[in-house]
């Protein structure tokens, strides 16, 4: 007698035999369709890629030897997609853009400059040591506004460099 899970003839493909007694479902047919979806693509979003490229310029590029100002920028940048997506093509762009817009105005330096002394208390379960305007910064601060801005401009500088 003639098996019906066998192929007369080798006419059926092995996929079809597979097939033949399974039930379908709809997560099957999305995998089937989306199988070459992917080829040759990255599976980390695009907007990934960019931080990711700017963190590792900031870890080789940025004097932070805390790393708390660095996380910062990360975090700013973060929830800045359109700034982002305008430089899918070149990430370090972005980068370029956040440090020119900070260095052009004291208002988002300063903040620049209290969520990164608030990130090192965190970092580093100390006491956040925030400037006061016409105070003298306490001497044990690692992220005073002068220096801030001076390793944000050094860091424009040296990305200009390339």
């Amino acid at each position: 007698m003639n098996d019906p899970k066998k192929p007369e003839s080798g006419s059926e493909s092995t996929e079809s035999l597979i097939r033949r007694d399974r039930k379908f479902t709809l997560a099957e047919a999305v995998g089937r369709e989306a199988a070459g979806a992917m080829s040759g693509a990255s599976p980390v979003a695009r907007a990934e890629q960019v931080l990711l490229e700017i963190e590792h310029t900031l870890e080789s590029r940025l004097e932070d030897s805390d790393g708390s100002l660095t996380r910062t920028i990360l975090a700013r940048l973060k929830i800045d997609p359109p700034l982002l997506a305008r430089h899918f093509d070149r990430p370090i762009g972005a980068l370029e853009e956040f440090l020119h817009a900070t260095l052009r105005s004291d208002s988002l330096l300063d903040t620049l400059v209290r969520d990164t002394d608030a990130r090192w208390g965190r970092d580093y379960d100390e006491r956040p040591h925030f400037e006061t305007e016409g105070k003298p910064p306490h001497p044990d601060d690692p992220y005073t506004r002068a220096g801030v801005r001076d390793l944000l401009q050094d860091l424009l500088d040296n990305l200009d460099e390339d």
